[in-house]
């Protein structure tokens, strides 16, 4: 069967400063070529594809079946991109957090779509071709869903080592960027998956609560072939948290430095689980960066939260990073309904404190599937509002709008955020000295235009 993997162009054709690799595709593409099938991948969005042009390139490919991916964020593009399929393909499926969530009721905005699958979407997916090509009945696949029907999904694959690396080979691999190395080759890398702590903003619709992770050699593996076969300068380790193990991280970091793997990379952290050696470790073996989920200055909030940390641990762990070498970046949470406006003020204090490469604000979002969601349905919090930050794919974000928030008070402290840390001359002066070439000028400026843009934006108070 000829399939055609799918994520989708962008709403809108301007410069993004991030484009990373749709690995999730890449994954079904190397499961799907191992069984025989023809594969092809269209990323729209890094070729920066027009609709019209994307129409006509879907056209040409006369795939008999085309999968399509979806995050929330972006779904309404997911949504048209299928509209524009439905005449060129036998077969329509999707996939990813998105419809794990929602399933059926996906099929009340988007009729045009044949399958869905829910959770961790391999083996599904392969059985899925399987049974059409055959002409069997495929109502018993695990996960998979349509209009009148929803399985349960699939059990989470415990041997991680037996899925086949992502079919880069299928990527258009010298578009990808990210703001934070400009001019170096990207990609992207997951060596884990699930998570086992319970934060309440966090979807787990794909890869659950268990830890499950890759062998280090299986790791080192692919990271071997990234930077041998496709000349990698740069990778993002996007496991949920990459530091959970520590016996398992400092495998990894001795086998790049046996290998002689040169490149530099960032990963995920949380600052109860790193400490002085294995910092040293992951320094030795090119890890640059390591950005910590910060969440909030106040310790009521990170307990709301169920985070399971403290704002001591916090201190300790970006000590601990600048001084192994590592530069620290931190994810923190505004508009929690635990906090007033003047503790949410606390957190851009926190933030100014710390002082990270790079600051990630954003206002608290009650995704279906996360308790926080059940609780904000429940209290009436719920809204969906247009509070995002400079960065952000959502046209309108999701909040809560509770005793302690109007949707006015949360764009206020949004913008507070940004101005309090990013516009303070100590911060762009550190910026200003860290440019080494035209390309690092150039990104930081697209960036930086990026956030006065957003800021100054016509019908913003400040």
């Amino acid at each position: 069967m000829k399939i055609l993997l799918i994520n989708p162009p962008p709403r809108e054709l301007n410069r993004e400063e991030v484009v990373i690799p749709p690995l999730g595709l890449a994954y079904l593409a190397s499961a799907l070529e191992r069984e025989g099938h023809e594969v092809k991948i269209l990323d729209a969005f890094a070729l920066r594809l027009s609709w019209n042009d994307f129409a006509k390139a879907v056209e040409k490919e006369k795939a008999e079946l085309i999968g399509i991916g979806g995050m929330t964020p972006t779904i309404d593009s997911t949504l048209r991109a299928i509209k524009i399929c439905r005449p060129h393909a036998r077969y329509i499926v999707t996939g990813g957090p998105h419809f794990s969530v929602h399933k059926q009721d996906f099929f009340k905005d988007c009729p045009e779509l044949d399958f869905g699958i829910a959770g961790e979407g391999e083996d599904s997916f392969r059985t899925l071709l399987e049974r059409l090509e055959e002409g069997k009945d495929p109502w018993d696949i695990p996960g998979l869903a349509g209009p009148e029907k929803s399985n349960p999904p699939a059990h989470f694959r415990k041997d991680l080592d037996s899925i086949p690396f992502p079919a880069r080979h299928l990527l258009p691999n010298h578009l990808y960027r990210y703001a934070l190395w400009p001019g170096k080759k990207v990609t992207t890398m997951i060596t884990s998956r699930g998570c086992p702590y319970h934060c309440i903003f966090c979807d787990k619709s794909i890869f659950g609560s268990k830890w499950r992770a890759r062998s280090p050699r299986n790791v080192l593996d692919e990271m071997e072939e990234v930077v041998r076969n496709f000349g990698i300068d740069y990778m993002i380790l996007y496991d949920d948290l990459f530091t959970l193990n520590k016996e398992r991280v400092m495998a990894i970091c001795q086998g790049i430095l046996e290998r002689g793997l040169r490149f530099q990379w960032k990963c995920e952290g949380r600052v109860d689980r790193v400490d002085e050696e294995m910092l040293v470790w992951l320094k030795k073996a090119g890890c640059s960066m390591i950005a910590y989920g910060v969440e909030s200055g106040n310790q009521v909030s990170i307990d709301y939260l169920q985070k399971g940390i403290t704002l001591s641990q916090i201190r300790r762990a970006f000590a601990l990073t600048r001084q192994a070498g590592i530069r620290p970046m931190a994810y923190f949470i505004l508009g929690i309904p635990v906090e007033t406006y003047g503790q949410g003020l606390e957190t851009i204090r926190f933030a100014k404190e710390l002082n990270p490469e790079y600051a990630q604000f954003s206002i608290l979002s009650p995704f279906p599937g996360t308790k926080l969601y059940e609780e904000a349905k429940d209290k009436g919090w719920y809204q969906e509002v247009e509070a995002n930050n400079p960065f952000d794919k959502d046209q309108k974000r999701p909040v809560l709008i509770s005793e302690n928030w109007s949707e006015e008070k949360l764009k206020k402290i949004l913008r507070q955020a940004h101005k309090s840390f990013y516009f303070r001359p100590s911060y762009v002066l550190r910026k200003l000295r860290s440019i080494r070439g035209f390309r690092q000028l150039l990104s930081l400026w697209g960036v930086g235009c990026g956030l006065f843009r957003w800021y100054f934006s016509k019908g913003t108070s400040r």
